[in-house]
């Protein structure tokens, strides 16, 4: 008899039978065929692999069957089932072999199996469609086979999936059933616009496909780490299926985060970050190429303003500033004033700068919050920006700069940030093979008019 196609081009499962049933198995392939052949989506394994088909269950059925080994709990079958989705090309929506089917395969009756399905349903890894059967719904982070799980070990990705085609034909899990929540852990219990503008571009990519977020503070009212042990109760009692985690505390709960099971990413603003994958929304490196931006436009007294933040974040905006000063070969000036977006503190700082003995004739805004300060100040003492002093700031995308000047800055975009902190861990979420990376998003430079000194002279 020859094989039939299906409307899609590929073998049905009739006509598979039927090739299964005159062939002779070796070495887990069909004598006569090319390694690398396909049966519709139905890989056939190169030597010493499984053929993943049904023919596989089919014919342990057929013999005498195996007695249940009972020295496997549900919890060791559930685990041993974790460990083989999180490993190489699995993604979200694949289907699971029947409930009879796993039983055979893992030699335990069908009730220790409904056990183990249902815990790793109520993690929040699989899901289950009346009529249509278990479904993969977020893929769990990579676990090691040990101890009692060790016999599971020549057991393959395939060997729990069900054959593609047959998948095909079955109704999918309802989009609500395949509804995703986050949480994202950061610093603060309080608002704090850049972190909002964050969240807002998470929202965009989850609102779309009806995933959701919560936000969580990391910190006591009292601005204090909470105690390890309290984020894992926390944790335990609102699990959610996947978080980014705000540094430091990507270091200081990474245990807690870790034992979910769940992908995380940790993100941050400067770094360094011990969690990797891991994004940084570098606002530093913006320091060294707005100072050089003055640097090219003439100036050659570069001082620079910047938020009074944590000492870490302190150290590296100087690192940045003097080295742009010493690459431009600029080695008798370097002032900088470290403050509070404060208009007392800022007309201070400015004093101090403007009416010393050696003023500046450029001045870098190391934080957007400094800036409409910084204008006032100008504008009181008749300072035309980009005529009588050159000024570079740094901005968050989305805001409206001070309407003085048009504004030379340093651009970033908290809410593509966002985005791409959504996109990375939904992906995580959905495929193992994924494979992501860490990386940095930078400042965007947008020249305005104000970049330029009063009397451009060359830069040695």
């Amino acid at each position: 008899m020859r094989p039939s196609l299906n409307s899609a081009g590929a073998f049905s499962s009739r006509a598979m039978r039927e090739v299964y049933r005159g062939s002779v198995i070796e070495n887990g392939l069909i004598a006569g065929m090319p390694r690398g052949s396909t049966f519709g989506s139905t890989a056939i394994h190169g030597e010493g692999q499984p053929l993943v088909s049904a023919m596989g269950v089919r014919k342990a059925s057929q013999g005498a069957p195996e007695a249940p080994n009972h020295s496997i709990s549900a919890s060791d079958l559930a685990a041993g089932i974790l460990c083989l989705l999180s490993s190489s090309h699995v993604r979200a929506g694949l289907r699971l072999r029947t409930v009879r089917e796993l039983g055979l395969l893992f030699k335990v009756d069908k009730g220790k199996v409904c056990e183990a399905l249902d815990e790793l349903e109520e993690k929040g890894i699989l899901i289950k469609r009346h009529g249509s059967g278990t479904f993969i719904r977020t893929v769990p982070q990579a676990k090691p086979m040990q101890g009692a799980l060790s016999g599971f070990k020549k057991i393959r990705i395939g060997d729990i999936l069900a054959l593609e085609d047959d998948a095909a034909s079955r109704r999918k899990p309802l989009r609500s059933q395949r509804n995703l929540s986050f949480q994202m852990w950061s610093y603060t219990s309080t608002a704090l616009p850049v972190l909002e503008t964050i969240a807002a571009g998470i929202k965009d990519v989850l609102d779309t496909a009806g995933h959701r977020m919560q936000m969580c503070a990391a910190v006591d009212s009292r601005g204090l780490a909470l105690d390890p042990a309290v984020v894992a109760r926390r944790l335990a009692d609102e699990p959610a299926d996947g978080y980014w985690v705000m540094g430091p505390f990507d270091q200081v709960f990474e245990q807690q985060f870790s034992e979910m099971g769940k992908p995380w990413i940790s993100f941050g603003f400067s770094g360094p970050l011990r969690h990797h994958p891991g994004m940084i929304l570098d606002c530093l490196e913006a320091v060294e190429r707005g100072t050089q931006a003055l640097l090219e436009g003439g100036c050659r007294r570069v001082a620079m303003l910047a938020y009074a933040g944590k000492d870490r974040d302190r150290d590296f905006e100087l690192f940045q500033y003097s080295r742009a000063l010493r690459g431009a070969g600029v080695a008798d000036y370097h002032e900088v004033r470290f403050i509070k977006a404060d208009r007392k503190e800022v007309r201070r700082a400015m004093a101090e700068l403007l009416d010393s003995g050696t003023p500046p004739d450029g001045l870098y805004v190391a934080d957007d919050t400094l800036l409409p300060h910084v204008a006032e100040q100008l504008e009181q003492r008749g300072i035309v920006p980009g005529r009588d002093l050159a000024v570079v700031t740094y901005w968050n995308e989305g805001g409206a700069p001070h309407p003085m000047a048009d504004w030379s800055r340093m651009e970033i975009s908290p809410r593509r940030f966002g985005q791409s902190l959504a996109r990375s861990l939904l992906a995580a979420t959905q495929s193992t093979a994924t494979g992501l990376a860490s990386y940095r998003i930078l400042a965007e430079w947008c020249p305005g008019s104000t970049h330029f000194a009063a009397s451009p002279r060359p830069v040695d």
